[in-house]
């Protein structure tokens, strides 16, 4: 008689065979301690009695239920209320609890920094922002790092919050030695403001533009549309010798301001879909700088190489 050959198939039997008792029991357990994690998670972040002592003994307790992995992924997915435990932490103002999430977290997700460019657009929190390097991008900062360059020193003061003036404080490092290496002739500094983030451009249209300069200020997603009075003024170090020009009269204004009162549109919708610009509104101002940008001197520039200069802003 034949024999089915089937029946010694190995490889069929292991993919009907049904899951073991230990597997589903294994599996409702790992399900458990996720709720009960993401729980205690929660409570940190929205519980109105925080306490800043307790956070890293709950955070330790979760570490010790989960795997380091599973963990990393509960703090950044949008799973309270449809933002992360993080976008929480920034907005409720927990510091503590941030710092300590971030021991636990491998590495950002986009989701995640997305969801924490937001937090500290809501909160108008500049210092987060740069503390958690939301505004430096990656090719930035390997060039960054490949010349030995520190990081810039960008400060945002609010002048007049009633009148929805700012100011943001530039100390651009290697100013000239990066604007030569960086790729595409384009560097950009971001920094947060008046409820949205920004983006600073100095960049050189194309070879044929006789090595003229321009600087744009646009604004990054999730941004509502602004109109802006904007004015640049780069600070002068040193003047040449026999100049009799006083060191105020050195200063460069640079008006951002559209004549026609365009309102700035954020560079891509919050699904990251460029979108058809709607009437009087434009992606960004520019402004012509000149070629001084790259003269081999230090009139703009200090002994390090550092660029100095100041954007005021009033929102209208």
């Amino acid at each position: 008689m034949a024999i089915n050959s089937k029946v010694f198939d190995d490889s069929s039997s292991i993919a009907t065979a049904p899951p073991s008792q230990s597997s589903v029991f294994s599996f409702g357990r790992m399900k458990q301690k996720r709720a009960a994690v993401l729980s205690r998670i929660r409570d940190i972040v929205l519980a109105p009695n925080f306490n800043p002592s307790s956070v890293t003994p709950n955070l330790n307790a979760c570490a010790a239920a989960l795997p380091a992995a599973e963990l990393s992924n509960i703090l950044t997915q949008l799973n309270i209320e449809g933002h992360t435990a993080l976008y929480w932490a920034i907005v409720n103002n927990r510091p503590q609890a941030l710092w300590a999430f971030n021991k636990f977290i491998s590495c950002y997700s986009p989701v995640c920094t997305s969801d924490l460019c937001i937090a500290c657009m809501i909160t108008s929190d500049h210092a987060m922002f740069m503390q958690l390097n939301l505004g430096r991008r990656s090719e930035q900062m390997r060039l960054r790092g490949l010349l030995g360059c520190p990081p810039d020193g960008i400060q945002v003061h609010t002048c007049d919050e009633f009148t929805n003036q700012f100011n943001v404080v530039l100390g651009i490092r290697m100013f000239q030695k990066r604007l030569r290496t960086a790729t595409g002739n384009k560097w950009y500094h971001e920094f947060v403001a008046g409820g949205r983030i920004w983006w600073l451009r100095f960049k050189k249209l194309n070879e044929s533009s006789n090595g003229i300069w321009h600087v744009d200020i646009g604004l990054c997603q999730h941004s509502e549309p602004a109109r802006l009075n904007a004015v640049l003024l780069i600070e002068a170090h040193s003047r040449k010798p026999g100049c009799a020009t006083p060191p105020e009269a050195l200063k460069i204004p640079l008006s951002l301001t559209d004549t026609q009162f365009l309102a700035l549109a954020p560079w891509k919708s919050p699904e990251g879909i460029d979108y058809v610009l709607p009437p009087k509104m434009t992606w960004s101002i520019s402004k012509e700088l000149g070629d001084w940008v790259m003269h081999n001197t230090t009139e703009y520039v200090d002994h390090e190489g550092t660029l100095h200069a100041k954007l005021e802003v009033t929102l209208l």
